[in-house]
Formats: structure tokens, C-alpha cells, sequence
């Protein structure tokens, strides 16, 4: 676990909505960048490999697994991200969105204060989402 994240860094930030639209963004892009990496080529393939991990309930998944490697800021800011009202679908288990909201918050707030520490726990993600990921698309 990195110690790298204080408390004071993530002072004075936007609203944790605007941080979790930023990261739902940093995360598509992670997502994106990964299919590439795989090798897939066929837009229904990259389509699935990416609402695959997009869609909340992989979002909770994932948060659950970097849960352990979060310093204290970094799982405050998950609360403030998950506390967000957010509208949901029709289909949609509100409470993973909201958990979801709150891993989006952490990615938005790490590409903006700290992209060393971000590029620390997506490369865990990435171990994590490959793992899961050759039932998806293979």
C-alpha cells in the first residue's frame, strides 16, 4: 500500500461529482487502452471487453479488491463519491451505483492530484480485470 496520498492532498477539489465525471472518463480510457493491449480488434469485441468492466456492478467488484491497498484520504473520498445522489436506470442496483460513483470519485481525484499513485492502482486493476476478463472475450 502506497503512503504517497496524504490528507491535505486532496484538499480544495471540485465537487465529488465533477470528480467522479472525470473519472468515469480516466477509467473508459483505462478500459480502452486495455482491450487495445489484448489484442482485440472487432468493435463487438472492444464493445464487450469495455461495458463488460464499465457497468456497475464490475466497478464494486474492483473497488472491493483495491479496498485493502486505500489509505484513509483515498477511502474518504470514496465515501464522499458514494454519498453523491446520482439517478439511475431502471435496471440499475442503486447502491452499486453509488459505490461505484465513489470508485470514479478516487480515479477523478487521482488524475488530478496524483497520477503516480493512479497509475499504482490501475496497474492492480488491470491485473485484477485480465483475470476476469478471458471469460468476457475469449
Amino acid at each position: 500500500m502506497s503512503d504517497s496520498v496524504v490528507s491535505g492532498s486532496f484538499q480544495n477539489l471540485p465537487h465529488p461529482r465533477a470528480l467522479a465525471f472525470l473519472g468515469d472518463a480516466a477509467y473508459e480510457i483505462f478500459l480502452r487502452e486495455l482491450a487495445v493491449q489484448k489484442g482485440l480488434s472487432h468493435s463487438r469485441d472492444l464493445h464487450a471487453f469495455t461495458t463488460s468492466w464499465a457497468k456497475a456492478s464490475a466497478q464494486v467488484a474492483l473497488l472491493h479488491h483495491l479496498k485493502p491497498q486505500l489509505t484513509e484520504a483515498e477511502l474518504e473520498l470514496v465515501r464522499q463519491g458514494r454519498n453523491v445522489g446520482v439517478s439511475t436506470g431502471r435496471r440499475s442496483d442503486q447502491a452499486a451505483h453509488r459505490q461505484a460513483t465513489g470508485l470514479e470519485t478516487l480515479i477523478g481525484a487521482l488524475h488530478l492530484t496524483n497520477p503516480t499513485r493512479l497509475a499504482e492502482l490501475l496497474a492492480e486493476a488491470k491485473a485484477f480485470l485480465e483475470v476476469g476478463s478471458e471469460a468476457i472475450v475469449e
